[in-house]
């Protein structure tokens, strides 16, 4: 999707801080239309992570975290991943990778958006 090349690309032009729960926060607020924030896992080879991105209303997952990855990191869009919201059981094993602070601050976002919003970073705030 456009909007999601665009999007990244001005993050990253324009130093935009804050995590991917921002940057997900940022897209859904200029997406047409509703979407939400997922919280899920994002399995690629070698590796589980837990992710956030952005499902519209057709049930397309907007990946921002990654876009802007790949922008910083182009040998990334090479490898093959996939996002799911629950864990997948056939690897329940493996390692996850977690980042607590982004899971506080989903949860925060899902509670009190506008105590997210006030509490984010300035350039968050007032992205365009």
């Amino acid at each position: 999707m456009d909007i999601l090349k665009r999007t990244a690309n001005r993050i990253k032009l324009h130093k935009i801080s804050g995590s991917v729960v921002h940057h997900c926060a940022i897209l859904k607020k200029i997406l047409p239309g509703n979407s939400r924030i997922v919280h899920g896992y994002c399995v690629s080879p070698g590796e589980i992570c837990e992710h956030f991105w952005v499902q519209t209303e057709d049930g397309l997952n907007l990946d921002i975290g990654y876009a802007v990855a790949c922008l910083f990191s182009p040998e990334l869009s090479e490898m093959r991943t996939f996002l799911t919201e629950d864990f997948p059981m056939e690897l329940e094993n493996a390692e996850v990778l977690r980042q607590p602070e982004n899971q506080k601050l989903f949860e925060l976002y899902e509670t009190s958006p506008v105590l997210f919003w006030k509490e984010a970073p300035k350039d968050v705030r007032t992205f365009r």
